[in-house]
């Protein structure tokens, strides 16, 4: 009895033990989730309890954005955003949006309202052709997503709406920013439109189905700095519809304002010039690499591509793609270089002259033509024309960029060999993108007997120096690259990277964000001397050259520069070739002050006849009457000759 006492009191000892420690585990448990339900609820109502108030209130009523107006673009000589007129600004316009709810979200009732509306105001139903496509549409409607019946609608729109019971009490009529470009066609391929994301940005971007991003140029390129922060109201509405109660929680912060390095004056001159042609113009600042304008021709009209007519969008669209209107040729395009890269040949030949005898004063004599001796057996010798069938007599390097001489650059060429100058080439980057803050660039071409032989399966043979040395051949530049050789040359070696946003600000208080300081791409060892006798040459061209019938005229700077006509592959006439011209002025000031101008017109016959002209007109803008003051003449040599008649 005892044992068996014993046993039973221990028995009982051990579950009373357990029992209490699971009432203790049990009692742990219960005010563990007691104090974190006491800390979650403080951090629910008290530390995010503004923000938890909020989202409970979107919830309960119906929230909608606010789209944050985008930032404004100005010219370089901004002051303050009231004092200075921006070339891309915004304006408030209204939208017409279907209150589905009213229509009980059924995909059935809403297509009835669509027809009834479209009637009522002449709207053609192919208008909402691709709205209505299943099962897109059913799925819109049932998500109870906003419905945008028409977009940025007129005045007599607005009238026929109110007038109309019918359809006047489904309609919400809601503020959005729209997009206006000032300069239009003339600086699209800078400023660049905005549009509608498409599927791929929206899985590839932060955007939102309802923001409007930029579609290229600035626009693109810079596109979150622009765009801002949407804000957003809270509406409580009856069951008609009717707005009851309206708070707005977030203001919207509208995006950045760009101050660019555009000169609209330039840049308007430039445009204008060039219409009728195909090409592109660009100014620059050599010793910073500001870029003063950049046109391109054929162009769009961003205002039609931003606006909110969907059938003048697509028409546009296609129409401009069908003419190749969306490709900026500045940094989109390349082609061989012409006599513009005759003086790149000289600079390689003055920089090697201690390893080939050459100086600027060493001369070439030109009867119109050039032969290579041929050193195969049985293969004829080679004979490569100037461009001036009766030659240009003896001349030395100043004279031969004067009249462009090909017959001088030839036996130069050859002379020096192509090794020199595809090395001098890719020194000035002409193989390589220039990095200006625009979307899309390419790199030009600067070939290599190693090249040819993996694309052609040859060697490279004296006659592919030859065609070289004039700029013709393998050799295929970008306009923009080749306006970097030209700003190094003056600049003494030193390249800078091109650029057209200057200055970012803020669009409250103006404050400035971001300013771009001038880098520095290259820095290539160049004596003084090459660069003076070069310029000499240059000087000449204008002065009583190939450019003298068009730029050595009253009311214009002393310019300097170089024609340029490209051979292309329709030879026969001189209307199949394409135009150059690359100067600057004033050319006699230090290179802080002047102004770079290249200028390509694609089957523009000559360099004189067809670029020269768009640059006068760019150089007309850059120095008006009163900005400069012309130098001493410099003696002529010759008389001048009509442009048709030049490269």
């Amino acid at each position: 009895m005892l044992g068996g006492g014993g046993s039973s009191s221990a028995t009982e000892f051990r579950l009373e033990r357990s029992f209490r420690l699971r009432l203790y585990m049990f009692s742990g448990l219960v005010a563990f989730a007691l104090i974190a339900f006491v800390i979650q609820l403080f951090n629910l109502q008290i530390v995010q309890g503004t923000d938890n108030s909020l989202k409970a209130e979107k919830f309960v009523r119906k929230s909608e954005t606010i789209p944050a107006a985008r930032g404004e673009m100005f010219d370089r000589n901004f002051l303050t955003p009231e004092t200075s007129m921006a070339l891309v600004s915004n304006y408030s316009s209204l939208d017409a949006v279907l209150n589905t709810s009213l229509l009980k979200y059924d995909p059935a009732k809403v297509k009835n309202f669509l027809q009834e509306f479209a009637r009522t105001l002449s709207i053609p139903m192919s208008y909402y052709e691709e709205d209505l496509l299943e099962p897109k549409f059913s799925k819109k409607i049932k998500t109870k997503k906003p419905f945008v019946l028409l977009e940025a609608i007129s005045k007599a729109q607005q009238e026929r709406i109110s007038v109309f019971d019918n359809i006047s009490k489904y309609v919400i009529l809601v503020p959005s920013p729209r997009r206006i470009y000032k300069m239009g066609p003339a600086l699209a391929h800078v400023t660049g439109y905005i549009g509608k994301p498409s599927k791929t940005d929206l899985l590839t971007r932060e955007i939102k189905s309802y923001q409007w991003l930029g579609k290229d140029g600035l626009e693109l390129q810079y596109d979150s700095r622009l765009r801002g922060t949407d804000g957003f109201r809270i509406q409580k509405r009856s069951s008609e519809g009717n707005i009851e109660e309206e708070r707005v929680v977030e203001h919207s912060t509208p995006g950045n304002n760009l101050v660019l390095t555009i000169d609209k004056d330039i840049q308007l001159a430039a445009y204008k010039a060039l219409k009728g042609a195909r090409g592109t113009a660009i100014a620059m600042r050599p010793s910073t690499g500001e870029i003063l304008a950049m046109a391109s021709n054929p162009s769009y009209d961003p205002n039609v591509l931003s606006g909110k007519s969907r059938s003048e969008r697509t028409a546009h669209y296609k129409r401009v793609d069908a003419n190749g209107g969306f490709l900026n040729l500045a940094i989109q395009s390349k082609f061989p270089p012409a006599s513009t890269y005759k003086t790149l040949v000289a600079l390689a030949a003055l920089e090697s002259g201690h390893k080939v005898d050459y100086t600027p004063d060493t001369s070439y004599q030109c009867n119109g033509s050039y032969t290579l001796k041929s050193t195969f057996a049985g293969v004829p010798d080679q004979v490569f024309y100037c461009w001036e069938k009766g030659g240009h007599g003896t001349n030395d390097l100043a004279h031969a960029l004067q009249k462009s001489c090909s017959v001088y650059f030839y036996n130069l060429g050859y002379k020096l060999g192509s090794d020199p100058i595809l090395t001098y080439s890719r020194l000035f980057l002409l193989d390589q993108k220039s990095k200006v803050d625009l979307p899309g660039e390419i790199a030009g071409q600067v070939p290599s007997p190693a090249w040819k032989k993996r694309i052609y399966g040859t060697r490279w043979f004296d006659g592919d120096t030859i065609n070289l040395s004039i700029g013709q051949g393998f050799m295929s530049v970008t306009p923009l690259s080749m306006t970097l050789f030209y700003a190094g040359l003056l600049n003494r070696g030193q390249i800078y990277q091109p650029y057209i946003v200057n200055e970012i600000r803020d669009p409250l208080d103006n404050s400035i964000i971001n300013r771009t300081d001038p880098q520095r791409l290259s820095d290539i060892p160049i004596q003084s001397s090459t660069v003076e006798a070069i310029k000499a040459g240059l000087r000449l061209v204008v002065k009583n050259g190939t450019a003298a019938f068009v730029l050595n005229k009253p009311g214009l700077p002393d310019i300097a520069g170089k024609t340029g006509t490209a051979q292309t592959r329709r030879r026969g006439s001189s209307g199949s070739n394409h135009a150059w011209f690359i100067g600057y002025a004033p050319a006699n000031a230090p290179v802080s002050e002047q102004v770079l101008v290249a200028v390509f017109v694609e089957y523009g016959v000559g360099g004189a006849a067809g670029a020269a002209p768009v640059a006068r007109e760019m150089f007309r803008a850059a120095f008006p009457p009163g900005s400069f003051k012309r130098t001493a003449e410099i003696p002529e040599t010759a008389a001048p000759v009509a442009p048709e008649n030049v490269q």
